[in-house]
C-alpha cells in the first residue's frame, strides 16, 4: 500500500468519526422532560394567617368597690346564669351607710311635713292680716328647703342602696367560669387609670366562638366581610372549621409594630360551635379571598422567566417552544392562565433542574404523566364546595364586597 492510500485511508476514517460523533452529540442533546396539558379547573385564592381561638363573649368581672372577699359561691368549669350571684363583699360598712341614709330621709320627709302644716296656717293668717309678708315669706322660704333636704336624702338613699347591692357579685351574661383569679379572705380593689383593679372572674359563652387572625398589611386589602375561611386548630388536626369573616380592623395591633417591624391587622372569623373548644388555642386560617371556576390553568413549577419575561415551555412535536403567559390568581400548586394559552396544550411541568436550562427550540422527549395529586385536589375543592354551607355565599369577587 502505498503512503498515498494510507493517508486517503486515514482520512476517510477521521471523517466518519466526526459523523458519528456529531450524530451522538445530537442525540445527546434531546433530554426527557414531564409534560402535562393544559386544562379547566377551579382556582381558590387564599390568605394565610396564624392566630387564637377566642369566645365572642367574654367577660372579666371586677368589682365597683372597694372591700373583702368574704364568699365565693362558684367554681372554675362551672356554668353560670346571667344575673346568677358569683361572690359577696364584707357589707358591714355599706349597710351601715344604707341605714343612716334611711333614717336621714325620714327626718327630712317629717321635718318638709311639719314646714308644710306651718304653712298652711300662716298663709291664712296672712290672708286675714294677721301676720306680716315677710313672716309668710319665710316659712315659704322654708318649705322649700326642706323639700331639697328630702330630695337630698332620697339621692343618697339611692347612692347608698347602690353601693350595698355592689357588695353582691353578679354574672352579667351566662357562661363559663373559665378562670377564678381571688380567694376568700383577699381585698379587693377598685380600677384606676392607671390600675384595672381586682379581677376576680373571667367568664366566657363557649357556644360563640371566634378565632381571631393576625393578617399582614400587605394582604389586608384583600381581605373583606363575608369572605370564607377555612380555619384548623392545632387540638383538632383532623377537623376542618368553616367560618365567616364578620370584622377587619381598622387599626393594626397596637404595640406589635415597633417590636417587630410586622405590621398585621386582626381579622375576626366566626366558627361554628364544637365542644372541647377553648380560648387560647392555637390555630390558623385560609381565607378565601376569590374563587374562579373552569379557569384554564397550568401548575406553578411549570412556570419560567426568560429574558424577564414570564411563560412556559410548551410541546411542538420534539421541540419546546417558549410561550409568555399572563396569570392571574394562583391556589398551592396552580396558577389561573388568562393570556397565552389554549386548552388541551401540552407543557413541560419538569424535572425543575431541567426546566431551568431548557432553551427555546431545544429537542426533548416526553410523556405525559397522570397526576393523581392535582385529581384528588380537584375533587376534594369541588367536594367541599357542594357539601359545606358556607355563611357569607362565596363567589366571584364583586363590587358589592363590602369591609366592616
Amino acid at each position: 500500500m502505498t503512503k498515498k492510500k494510507k493517508l486517503i485511508i486515514i482520512g476517510a476514517a477521521i471523517v466518519i468519526l466526526i459523523i458519528i460523533i456529531g450524530v451522538n452529540l445530537k442525540g445527546g442533546s434531546r433530554v426527557e422532560v414531564e409534560v402535562k396539558r393544559v386544562e379547566k379547573g377551579k382556582i381558590e385564592s387564599q390568605v394565610s394567617a396564624p392566630g387564637e381561638i377566642h369566645a365572642i363573649k367574654q367577660v372579666n368581672i371586677n368589682s365597683d368597690i372597694m372591700g373583702k372577699l368574704v364568699k365565693l359561691y362558684v367554681e372554675e368549669g362551672d356554668w353560670v346564669k346571667n344575673g346568677q350571684v358569683l361572690a359577696k363583699l364584707d357589707s358591714t360598712e355599706q349597710f351601715a351607710a344604707y341605714e343612716r341614709a334611711i333614717s336621714n330621709m325620714g327626718a327630712n320627709r317629717a321635718d318638709l311635713e311639719f314646714k308644710e302644716q306651718q304653712y298652711q296656717r300662716k298663709k291664712e293668717l296672712y290672708k286675714k292680716g294677721l301676720i306680716s309678708k315677710e313672716n309668710f315669706e319665710n316659712i315659704l322660704t322654708a318649705v322649700e328647703v326642706a323639700r331639697l333636704n328630702l330630695d337630698n336624702a332620697r339621692t343618697e338613699l339611692r347612692r347608698t342602696k347602690k353601693r350595698l347591692d355592689k357588695t353582691t357579685i353578679r354574672s352579667p351574661i351566662s357562661g363559663t367560669v373559665m378562670s377564678i383569679s381571688v380567694e376568700e379572705g383577699e381585698n379587693v380593689i377598685t380600677g384606676t387609670m392607671n390600675n384595672p383593679g381586682t379581677v376576680l372572674l373571667t367568664i366566657s359563652n363557649l357556644d360563640a366562638m371566634e378565632m381571631i387572625a393576625d393578617v399582614n398589611e400587605s394582604e389586608i386589602p384583600l381581605v373583606f366581610f363575608g369572605d370564607t375561611a377555612k380555619v384548623s386548630i392545632e387540638a383538632f388536626p383532623d377537623t376542618e372549621f368553616i367560618g365567616t369573616v364578620y370584622k377587619i380592623a381598622s387599626m393594626p395591633k397596637s404595640g406589635l409594630t415597633s417590636q417587630s417591624g410586622v405590621v398585621e391587622f386582626e381579622v375576626k372569623i366566626n366558627l361554628p360551635h364544637h365542644p372541647g373548644m377553648l380560648p387560647g388555642m392555637s390555630a390558623s386560617a385560609d381565607i378565601i379571598t376569590d374563587v374562579k371556576e373552569e379557569v384554564l390553568r397550568v401548575p406553578l413549577q411549570a412556570i419560567v422567566t426568560q429574558k424577564k419575561e414570564k411563560g412556559v415551555f410548551t410541546i411542538k412535536e420534539k421541540r419546546v417552544e417558549f410561550v409568555p403567559i399572563t396569570t392571574g390568581i394562583t391556589q398551592g400548586r396552580w396558577a389561573e392562565v388568562e393570556e397565552g394559552l389554549e386548552e388541551g396544550v401540552l407543557v413541560a411541568t419538569g424535572p425543575l433542574k431541567i426546566l431551568m436550562k431548557l432553551v427555546d427550540k431545544q429537542e426533548v422527549s416526553w410523556e405525559i404523566k397522570e397526576d393523581s395529586t392535582a385529581k384528588e385536589e380537584t375533587e376534594e375543592v369541588d367536594k367541599e364546595s357542594s357539601d359545606k354551607n358556607k355563611p357569607g355565599g362565596r363567589g366571584r369577587r364583586h363590587p358589592g364586597r363590602v369591609r366592616k
